[in-house]
């Protein structure tokens, strides 16, 4: 995307954070330890005030993103530690009105566009009006 190339020219900031996920993975994987890790991924943070979690997707597969409040990423991971759903799992967060297709994200994100009313939500969105209904249906990364 765009964005991805623009912030890979300062230091490679998006090429050793896929390192880092990549080893996350790893060491999670050779642990015979019961323990597992959940790797969010936020969009473009805002100072805005929360969502909360009816107005919020995620999504897998590095496809979309958008804009969320701080606020919103921290309950996120906060509910993901109580979560199931969210074992050994990769997913990107943002806010649902601001969701857009990663090869339109430089754009929209420096001009704060929304998304618009009535655009659909990816196929690989998921939204949910209790943190369960949003974690529901997250795949492993194993799986994908």
């Amino acid at each position: 995307s765009p964005v991805y190339k623009f912030l890979n020219l300062f230091g490679e900031i998006m090429k050793f954070k896929a390192l880092g996920e990549e080893e996350v993975r790893a060491l999670y994987a050779q642990s015979d330890a019961p323990c597992y890790y959940t790797i969010v991924r936020p969009g473009g943070l805002t100072l805005a005030p929360p969502l909360g979690v009816e107005q919020l997707e995620i999504n897998q597969g590095d496809a979309i993103s958008g804009r969320i409040a701080r606020a919103d990423v921290a309950a996120i991971c906060v509910e993901a530690i109580y979560s199931d759903a969210t074992r050994d799992t990769t997913f990107e967060c943002y806010g649902a009105d601001t969701g857009k297709p990663l090869d339109s994200v430089g754009v929209s994100n420096i001009l704060k566009q929304t998304a618009g009313p009535g655009t659909p939500a990816p196929s690989s969105a998921h939204r949910g009006s209790t943190w369960a209904q949003l974690f529901q249906g997250l795949e492993p990364d194993h799986a994908l």
